[in-house]
């Protein structure tokens, strides 16, 4: 009986071990679009002028061999306004990245893409911004938004 328990306790912890390596480190940041222009090249030229913000959310979890599995959701919450037609337009959509490595930290450049969906008869766009994200083990995650180009419809 005495080996049984001291086997389960053996078991115990090294569950517990592998739980406490396995919990994700999570956080949340917001990065700020405030009047950041964007020009539709579908119809006239015409600047776009972005406000809103992009929020991410991350977990990353390291492996037993020492990897670092980075989760990363970006979703933009955005408005509009055409400066020559007064048009206005709404952005919110999702997307997920992720990286693995065994460094601290994650850099990361991606895209997300949006529609960019117009409020009047004008024709909804497709939203295109460069996000620049940087996360680490420990919780810290920055991102800017490196760009914001459009494309025509959605």
């Amino acid at each position: 009986m005495f080996y049984r328990s001291k086997h389960t306790m053996v078991l115990l912890l090294l569950s517990a071990a592998a739980f406490a390596q396995s919990t994700p480190v999570t956080n949340s940041y917001d990065a700020y679009v405030e009047n950041q222009a964007t020009v539709n090249q579908c119809s006239i030229g015409e600047s776009v002028v972005l406000n809103g913000t992009v929020h991410l959310d991350y977990a990353v979890t390291t492996d037993s061999n020492g990897v670092n599995h980075f989760a990363i959701q970006a979703t933009n919450n955005l408005t509009g306004a055409g400066q020559k037609t007064g048009t206005a337009y709404v952005a919110n959509d999702s997307d997920d990245y992720t990286s693995n490595n065994d460094d601290a930290s994650a850099d990361l450049t991606v895209e997300l893409k949006s529609d960019l969906q117009s409020q009047g008869s004008a024709p909804s766009l497709s939203l295109v911004q460069g996000l620049h994200i940087v996360a680490d083990a420990t919780g810290n995650i920055t991102a800017q938004i490196v760009s914001n180009a459009t494309n025509c419809g959605n």
